[in-house]
């Protein structure tokens, strides 16, 4: 009996420790919240329009990304006016309406995610840009005009930085500043007569949702 009574605290004892070690390993192999998906919008000094990225994981604080961006592309000299009664005023000199999609393939790495508390983390961006272009002719309809619409193509690289804000497990909401060199080596770009556009890149702030997995 004393026996028994004995081994009644070393199995007590067993049981506690195991069950330790059990939620522990439970507990080290929770799964960190990674990107998924994200929509936004993107403004640049040429253009502004949508965006959609598709995340890659590959290691703790860095992804790699597609991201798909449509946008309209306008020449430094263009400038819409309107009438006293609200109407728009063809653009003088403009003869096409000039659009691009752009397929970039990069780099998105956290900084200082181990160092840094809290919800905050800034993010560096870099990356290829091929882009489709689109010159639709200005002296038509839009959409009378689409069976006339010639194609070019453009090819460079960006680097920005930003900055992500965790809002829960399941989302987070991104702010990047980059800056695109997109070089046109297809047909000549012209939104205005005589004065084609040998770069659609530049400055680019883009805002974005982003799901988390």
């Amino acid at each position: 009996m004393s026996r028994i009574l004995l081994l009644i605290p070393a199995v007590s004892l067993f049981i506690t420790l195991n069950s330790s070690a059990v939620f522990s390993q439970n507990k080290s192999v929770i799964k960190e919240p990674r990107n998924n998906w994200s929509m936004g919008l993107s403004y640049s000094e040429r253009g502004f329009g949508p965006s959609f990225s598709y995340y890659f994981p590959s290691g703790k604080s860095t992804d790699l990304f597609l991201n798909l961006t449509v946008s309209g592309v306008t020449d430094s000299r263009e400038f819409e006016r309107t009438d006293y009664f609200g109407n728009t005023i063809p653009v003088e000199n403009k003869i096409n309406r000039v659009f691009m999609s752009t397929l970039s393939f990069g780099l998105r790495k956290e900084l200082f995610k181990d160092d840094i508390e809290g919800e905050f983390l800034p993010i560096f961006n870099i990356g290829v840009s091929p882009s489709m272009i689109f010159m639709n002719p200005y002296n038509q309809n839009f959409f009378s005009a689409i069976g006339s619409t010639t194609t070019s193509f453009g090819i460079g690289g960006f680097t920005g930085l930003g900055v992500s804000f965790r809002q829960s497990r399941d989302m987070s909401i991104n702010f990047n500043l980059s800056y695109y060199y997109i070089k046109v080596v297809g047909n000549e770009v012209e939104s205005i007569k005589d004065n084609p556009i040998d770069n659609i890149g530049g400055v680019q702030l883009g805002f974005a949702i982003n799901f988390m997995r």
